[in-house]
């Protein structure tokens, strides 16, 4: 996890990604958030890196969609989400 300020972006496939501000930019619309992320650059939602499909409003933690567990989106997931989207 970074103490550093952290960007949201969607990738290519339309997973909410968190990353600096330089990598953010890279990949176009991005807003600043107040959320952390995991090494792998998910948002962590009480305590958990969670892995969102923005257009398909799912959230899975413990992996991805095909091997991870749903769970319910949590709302400030969806708030980033509907502003990068």
């Amino acid at each position: 996890m970074s103490v550093k300020p952290r960007f949201a972006f969607l990738s290519s496939d339309g997973i909410l990604h968190l990353h600096d501000e330089e990598h953010a930019a890279q990949h176009g619309k991005h807003v600043q958030t107040s959320l952390t992320d995991d090494e792998s650059g998910f948002p962590v939602i009480e305590g958990q890196g969670v892995v969102y499909y923005a257009r398909e409003d799912k959230a899975y933690i413990h992996g991805n969609k095909s091997k991870g567990k749903l769970i319910a989106t949590p709302p400030v997931l969806k708030q980033l989400a509907a502003e990068l989207l």
